[in-house]
């Protein structure tokens, strides 16, 4: 397997910016909206970048669109940047320009959601898994009976996320090959960051789990 990711992040995040509307500059910007001390396009990065050690996956790719030389700017140097053209024409032009830019030397694409701050390395560690079981199967997550990204797809369905257009993401392959894929449950998927409610929601979530992993230390 020639695994590449692909961390989609190329939106203005006009709801997000909508949501703040005292904010002027980086602050508007949602990728660049702070969870835990960091950058959240920086706190997705660090939850996939363990998966470079496994064999067979290679490299790590943002893909920006909106605001890409100051969210560029924040990048570790060792993340390769996929720039969007049409970003603005929705997720499904972003997505198939991505997949156009590593198709030459990939098996599978795993396709994630910067948005998604909650996915845990375990998660996708647990997608990669699944696909170096089943190469042949879409790999999705699955979240309230929904299946969504993370998802992992082999090549022979590169040719359809290339045609992807408009606000279409991979969701709408997931539906189309409900048969042909294998799913693994991820509560934390359901939790997209869209405005500052979103936000500060996911803040929340991650002080109480701090709170409770403080507490199971302390507790004999």
């Amino acid at each position: 397997m020639q695994v590449n990711i692909i961390l989609l992040a190329a939106g203005k995040g006009l709801r997000f910016q909508q949501s703040v509307p005292n904010q002027v500059g980086c602050g508007s910007i949602k990728q660049l909206a702070q969870i835990d001390g960091k950058p959240l396009i920086t706190y997705s990065i660090e939850k996939l970048q363990p998966l470079l050690e496994h064999a067979g996956v290679n490299i790590l790719y943002v893909t920006l669109g909106a605001n890409k030389n100051v969210i560029k700017s924040r990048l570790p140097a060792e993340v390769s940047v996929i720039t969007s053209q049409h970003w603005s024409q929705g997720m499904g032009h972003t997505l198939a320009e991505s997949v156009h830019s590593i198709k030459a030397h990939s098996s599978h694409v795993l396709i994630a959601l910067a948005d998604q701050a909650l996915v845990t390395t375990e998660h996708y560690q647990a997608l990669l898994n699944a696909s170096k079981a089943q190469p042949n199967k879409i790999i999705a997550t699955r979240c309230d009976e929904q299946l969504m990204a993370p998802a992992i797809f082999p090549e022979k369905y590169f040719p359809q996320l290339l045609k992807l257009q408009g606000d279409k993401g991979a969701g709408k392959l997931l539906q189309q090959h409900a048969n042909k894929f294998d799913a693994i449950t991820c509560a934390e998927a359901k939790f997209d960051i869209d405005t500052l409610a979103d936000l500060e929601q996911v803040r929340q979530y991650l002080q109480n789990a701090q709170a409770e992993n403080n507490l199971s230390e302390t507790t004999p």
